[in-house]
């Protein structure tokens, strides 16, 4: 049998080592507060299981292929089925949820959050990959200790978590939009907001609450480009979703005439929001608004505003 390239010792520290990187790069960009995702406790497990598993892949890659075990290499095809299929899942679990939702995410939203589920599935394998390359490369090269390899191998996982970092940091709505208060009123049953009819009220009561208790605010893009941004229905009910996220809202799943909706003011290319929140802060609405992720549909659906002339 042909003598592996790599000595016993040497594999099982960098496989120790370059896993635990994986882990921890995968922890960088994984979010577990109540208003972020993933938020349940299962998937705060389900996240350190598949890194573990994941890191394992990226630990044995360089080794498999110093020895020339390239059927090892299949595993990568298997993970990246794997992840693939995790985040098909994830997509029907938040569908399924999506139906009993007060604000839905709606389809756009949902798709994003899948396929930024299923991007970050790689972080703990290229992340240890790299870090296994650095460990190996140094012990064999130059004969560097067992600490100098981990703190090279560190070095290189951190620099491939933080690209994947930044890399998966999607744009805000405040980086193509201006947010600013808008005024509630009535002319007759009509809603309006900064002059733009909404809907029909047609109870008094509902009326008087949206009066009492409602709070709006008008999107204003920055350019005409973004305004196809902004107008389309998929961003406009991520937006909406994550205004109840933050602030809730004040009404029974019976109550019609309490809606979570947004309308465009084709004249001045704005968006207005009326919304009766739980908790009435127009200064945090405007925050979780300029907050709210762009999802990638978005950009291309009406971006013959992009070309059209102001």
């Amino acid at each position: 049998m042909e003598e592996s390239f790599l000595n016993e010792e040497v594999f099982r520290r960098a496989f120790i080592v370059t896993i635990i990187i994986g882990i921890v790069c995968r922890g960088l960009v994984l979010r577990v507060t109540d208003k972020q995702y993933p938020s349940r406790p299962q998937d705060y497990l389900e996240q350190i299981i598949i890194s573990g598993l994941s890191a394992s892949l990226g630990a044995i890659a360089l080794p498999a292929l110093l020895d020339k075990e390239f059927a090892a290499l299949t595993f990568f095809s298997v993970a990246i089925q794997q992840f693939q299929g995790l985040a098909q899942q994830e997509r029907i679990t938040l569908e399924n949820i999506d139906k009993s939702e007060m604000v839905q995410k709606g389809c756009a939203y949902v798709e994003e959050i899948a396929a930024t589920y299923e991007s970050r599935s790689y972080i703990s394998l290229l992340s240890s990959l790299a870090a296994s390359i650095i460990y190996i490369y140094l012990a064999k090269k130059y004969n560097v200790g067992f600490f100098g390899c981990s703190a090279g191998a560190v070095v290189g996982g951190a620099i491939v978590g933080l690209l994947f970092r930044r890399y998966l940091r999607r744009n805000s709505i405040g980086d193509v939009a201006d947010v600013v208060e808008a005024k509630i009123n009535f002319e007759g049953p009509l809603l309006k907001v900064n002059e733009v009819i909404i809907t029909n009220i047609g109870l008094e009561d509902s009326r008087k609450k949206y009066l009492q208790e409602g709070i709006a605010i008008e999107i204003i893009p920055k350019s005409i480009g973004n305004f196809g941004i902004v107008n389309d229905s998929g961003q406009r009910d991520a937006i909406l979703h994550n205004i109840f996220l933050h602030l809730g809202i004040n009404k029974d799943v019976d109550e019609e005439d309490i809606l979570a909706i947004s309308k465009t003011n084709l004249e001045k290319n704005t968006v207005v929001i009326p919304f009766i929140p739980i908790l009435k802060d127009i200064n945090s609405m405007i925050e979780v608004v300029k907050s709210t992720p762009i999802v990638e549909t978005s950009k291309g659906k009406q971006s013959a505003y992009k070309i059209k002339k102001s």
